[in-house]
């Protein structure tokens, strides 16, 4: 694992954005919940070998959800792809999070369950939770602790964060429970926000704030979704514009944020197919299964970072 820029070289890099380069081997990957996805063929036969999967914290109490997760086990294995996991709210209880000791046995069960998995995310989207317990600094650092202590040998990311306005303030405060030069040294970043605007705060904060990598967990060109409630008009999300004319020059952009610093390592875009039993759209599919002109970016990308992982080209 790469440590740290220095303070300066940081900062020039930021000042600065850049195109990708052969010697930055960015790794293209999907984030996807959906079984059918691995079994399609257009995205099986991409060089595309990283997925992610956001699952409940207490998704094994429910045989529903356990053959859920087991399926798409079985299909990501068989497309050969190498799986990171992040844990999150429970789909059937009211929303708040467990406590640590309960997190941790549960997380253990779901390691035992699932061996192949080496890579892990202690919680999805922290900062975005409304009620102050429900973003827990503290909490979330016990379960970033509780997956290495589980897992030594496990790749472990400090928590997946979104670009929302609160980023920074909680981003400060979740390292201070670290304390100096103990924080974890790879986070996953979901830079809605700055890819579907002209911003560049969310990610620059991210690059600013966190020591080592970033991985852009889950982003992409956003072609629908409800409008956000309960929010001041001060809040981040109401810079994103959404539609389908905006998708292919939205998803350049994810390879433009992620190209402008080498701290920037992995890209997942979520997600694969729309559907039209929710409301969220950032597939690079429609729903009736046409290929949208996102994906040619997409592939595109997938195609170069290969490329440049082998020295081709």
């Amino acid at each position: 694992m790469r440590s740290c820029l220095p303070i300066v070289a940081v900062i020039a890099v930021l000042a600065t954005p850049m195109m990708a380069t052969p010697s930055q081997a960015i790794v293209v990957g999907i984030a996807d919940q959906q079984v059918a996805s691995f079994y399609d063929a257009r995205l099986t036969g991409l060089p595309v070998r990283h997925a992610r999967l956001s699952v409940a914290w207490d998704a094994l109490d429910y045989g529903w959800q356990r053959r859920e997760i087991d399926a798409w086990m079985r299909a990501t294995k068989a497309a050969n792809m190498r799986v990171v996991v992040t844990f999150g709210r429970s789909r059937t209880r009211p929303f708040s999070l467990p406590p640590a000791g309960r997190y941790h046995r549960y997380a253990r069960a779901f390691m035992r369950r699932y061996r192949r998995v080496r890579e892990y995310s202690p919680w999805n989207e922290p900062n975005l939770a409304k009620r102050p317990e429900n973003r827990d600094p503290r909490r979330i650092a016990a379960y970033y602790r509780s997956l290495r202590t589980i897992c030594p040998g496990c790749r472990v990311l400090g928590a997946d964060v979104v670009d929302n306005s609160r980023l920074d303030d909680w981003m400060r405060a979740y390292l201070r429970v670290f304390g100096p030069g103990k924080a974890p040294h790879l986070w996953g970043l979901h830079n809605y926000v700055d890819v579907n605007s002209t911003s560049r705060w969310g990610t620059q904060t991210m690059l600013r704030l966190a020591p080592g990598l970033v991985w852009f967990t889950e982003t992409g060109a956003i072609i629908s979704r409800a409008k956000p409630a309960g929010i001041g008009r001060e809040d981040r999300r109401l810079r994103i514009r959404t539609g389908p004319r905006r998708a292919m020059a939205a998803t350049e952009r994810v390879f433009e944020l992620a190209a402008s610093n080498p701290r920037v390592s992995r890209v997942y875009i979520y997600h694969w197919r729309a559907s039209r039993e929710t409301s969220w759209d950032s597939a690079l599919v429609t729903a009736k299964g046409t290929l949208r002109p996102s994906f040619d970016v997409f592939a595109r990308e997938a195609r170069l970072a290969r490329e440049r992982a082998t020295g081709a080209g």
